[in-house]
């Protein structure tokens, strides 16, 4: 199966453009208020235990949403970005990670930067893939392809031995300023980033291994899409 990849209207009224309002979707730190978004049905998990977290919190019950939030966590199969908002959601109540789990990377976004903007490409730990081109081209990858998830995992080996070297990112992400790319890695711990102008961040041996990785997955994708 190809994975979709569509031209979508692009906003700019506040913060980087984000096409078809993915972009909020990608780290895993969505408000509890907005997953799931008001347009997902609720009839199955993890939507459900989500819901009902959010409910307990509502009526001020911690304890039953931080079971519920934890129950998540373990469930079989469960997509990377659903862990990771539930333990964006635990943090906001105190609650962190274990050290055996605290730092394994779940997700990695290179945002890079180009004359009009920024593209963001995201590789999860579950083998998803998405793409945001500056543009509002959106290409979306749920199902398993064996030559993006080679290239992927690259992203995800060299950004894993990059979050056991800086220490995690407290509160809501900066905006990437132009002419700046930015790696960052998403944990139960929460993010880890680092940027800088694009000719600089590629200097660090590590941040362009990285980069180099994502190039390889991009250009997989685009390859898989058939344009």
């Amino acid at each position: 199966m190809r994975p979709v990849l569509r031209r979508t209207k692009v906003t700019d009224d506040h913060g980087p453009p984000d096409p078809s309002g993915l972009r909020r979707l990608i780290f895993g730190d969505c408000p509890v208020d907005e997953w799931p978004p008001t347009e997902t049905a609720v009839t199955s998990e993890p939507w459900q235990s989500f819901a009902l977290a959010r409910a307990a919190l509502e009526r001020h019950d911690q304890m039953e949403a931080t079971r519920l939030w934890r129950g998540i966590i373990t469930m079989p199969s469960i997509e990377s970005r659903h862990v990771l908002q539930a333990w964006h959601f635990l943090r906001s109540i105190g609650i962190t990670p274990e050290a055996e789990v605290a730092k394994h990377l779940l997700g990695a976004v290179a945002e890079v930067a180009v004359p009009q903007g920024h593209d963001l490409l995201a590789a999860y730990e579950d083998g998803s893939v998405r793409y945001l081109n500056y543009s509002g081209a959106v290409a979306v990858i749920d199902e398993s392809m064996p030559t993006v998830e080679a290239p992927a995992r690259d992203m995800l080996r060299v950004g894993q031995a990059i979050v056991q070297a800086i220490g995690p990112w407290e509160g809501p992400l900066p905006t990437v300023p132009a002419g700046y790319s930015r790696l960052t890695l998403l944990t139960p711990l929460g993010p880890h980033f680092g940027q800088g102008p694009d000719a600089a961040l590629r200097a660090d041996q590590r941040a362009a291994a990285f980069l180099d990785a994502a190039t390889r997955t991009l250009l997989a994708v685009i390859e898989a899409a058939g344009h």
